[in-house]
């Protein structure tokens, strides 16, 4: 299985569990698969959806909810993406003859050449529910906050 680093991720994030669910893994796989391909679309999006689901599912509550850390779901997506087979096509190019293709800025490949690098599939659907998840522990605090100043005001 493979081991990833991340460390361009800032370490505050592993600190504490937080809920998803099943859903927004499988929302943040079609958003990346989607924002990462080479063509329009992923091939076989929904059967990829499909086996995420069918691979978070039996981990999580009967509401379909399961709790995590930002560290604990990276891992659980990349093995996740090595579990599922639509996924793992996404891997490979369409021609599959070129070894090594040249890209710049300029310059990129023929999409038929061109592949989703699962490391940072992985990486990103992680990321997306991490800074979701962040953005609204900020969101309670701030108005958290607003609430016992406004009842210290009301004293």
């Amino acid at each position: 299985m493979h081991d990833i680093q991340m460390q361009t991720m800032p370490q505050i994030w592993d600190e504490g569990a937080f809920w998803t669910s099943v859903k927004e893994i499988k929302g943040e796989l079609a958003s990346w698969g989607i924002r990462q391909s080479p063509y329009g679309m992923p091939e076989h999006l929904t059967r990829a959806c499909q086996e995420m689901a069918d691979y978070f599912t039996p981990k999580a509550d009967a509401t379909g909810f399961l709790e995590t850390s930002c560290k604990a779901l990276r891992k659980e997506i990349r093995q996740a993406i090595d579990a599922c087979p639509a996924v793992q096509a996404w891997n490979v190019p369409k021609k599959g003859d070129h070894q090594i293709v040249f890209s710049s800025r300029y310059d990129h490949p023929h999409p038929d050449y061109d592949f989703i690098d699962l490391d940072a599939l992985a990486r990103n659907i992680a990321h997306s529910i991490t800074v979701a998840h962040k953005y609204e522990q900020a969101q309670d605090r701030w108005r958290d906050a607003g609430e016992l100043r406004h009842a210290k005001e009301e004293e």
